[in-house]
């Protein structure tokens, strides 16, 4: 038995062996990866327009969000509140004992009645929001007869009319937002329930007191930025802040965010050109280098059957993707016609 065994492994090697040799005898001639470039093959400068996006971090420092409250005791008799919805100042959330709850989004909550000649920093919050809504022209820290009518309008606006004979603006009138813009997380006050004045009536989730850049990448295409968020795209300053920080806030970027320890939330997005620049699309073996290596270059050729007509051309690396490279000329143009894939002319290799 151990014979024919020994028999059938000297066969079946032997077959093994004529079949590497057969394999030695019958290779075809190294890929052509591997063989040298053709100095002669070319192609066309194609052109795209890129938004040079470059992915960055936001350090966005977390706030609790007080909740909205009703101003006055009664029954919701109709509500405007769903989750996910957005609050904003200047419009009525909803209705107690039959009367619309105007939401006002000043720099500090309304604590006590106002009337003209009243001052102090809660006037001074209130004439700011109504200037905002653009319900007149109001400012300073001072309740003025312009601040009233500019309080009735706001509220005529919101479908909440009061009396031309207000002679003061009521903490009762109006439903304090802590920011303009804010976000819907939960609505505890359904229509036909009874509610205490204080009660909540909509919740509102965490929020960006700050969003900073944690840095902004090198490198980039001059020109103004913006971040983008899925579709919401936002304004970002050079120095990397964000401004609309309610905005931001409502993002699925920092809503799927965590805060740390620190109460910093760490939230990815894409730093991208406010207007996309057009490029010329180049193979990633067109680029060469040139001036010892300082520059980057490509060889545009007008005549790819004579090297001749070869010139080098520095240019600028915009960007890259799947083996395609994004150039501009050193002055911003575009190259155009057709670019050798091996660089060997004017100085570029």
């Amino acid at each position: 038995m151990l014979g024919r065994q020994m028999t059938a492994l000297v066969a079946v090697t032997c077959l093994l062996v004529g079949v590497g040799a057969t394999a030695v005898v019958l290779a075809p001639h190294p890929p052509q990866v591997l063989a040298e470039a053709d100095p002669h093959a070319y192609a066309a400068i194609e052109t795209q327009q890129v938004n040079d996006g470059r992915s960055i971090t936001i350090n966005a420092e977390e706030i609790a969000m007080a909740p909205v409250v009703s101003p006055r005791s009664g029954m919701v008799t109709s509500s405007n509140c769903k989750p996910g919805a957005t609050l904003r100042s200047g419009q009525s959330l909803m209705a107690v004992d039959g009367r619309g709850v105007l939401m006002l989004a000043t720099a500090e909550p309304l604590w006590r009645a106002l009337r003209p000649g009243d001052q102090g920093s809660d006037a001074a919050a209130l004439n700011a929001a109504l200037g905002a809504l653009g319900a007149g022209d109001v400012s300073g820290d001072t309740v003025t007869a312009a601040t009233l009518a500019a309080f009735r309008k706001a509220s005529a606006d919101a479908g909440v009319p009061l009396p031309d004979s207000t002679a003061a603006i009521d903490v009762t009138d109006m439903a304090w937002l802590p920011a303009d813009g804010v976000m819907v997380s939960g609505c505890p006050a359904p229509v036909g329930q009874t509610i205490g004045q204080g009660q909540p009536v909509a919740e509102l989730p965490a929020m960006a007191a700050s969003a900073q850049a944690q840095s902004l990448p090198s490198g980039a295409v001059a020109g103004e930025r913006v971040i983008q968020s899925g579709d919401v795209t936002l304004d970002i300053t050079d120095q990397g802040a964000v401004g609309d920080l309610a905005a931001f806030s409502r993002t699925r970027a920092f809503e799927s965010s965590s805060a740390m320890s620190n109460g910093v939330r760490q939230v990815s997005v894409q730093w991208v050109l406010r207007d996309p620049v057009t490029v010329g699309v180049v193979p990633a073996s067109a680029i060469g280098v040139m001036d010892g290596g300082v520059r980057t270059c490509i060889v545009t050729t007008a005549n790819p059957a004579d090297t001749a007509s070869d010139t080098a051309v520095p240019v600028s690396i915009v960007g890259s993707m799947l083996g395609r490279t994004y150039v501009q000329g050193a002055d911003g143009s575009i190259p155009s016609g057709s670019v050798r894939l091996a660089p060997s002319a004017g100085g570029c290799a």
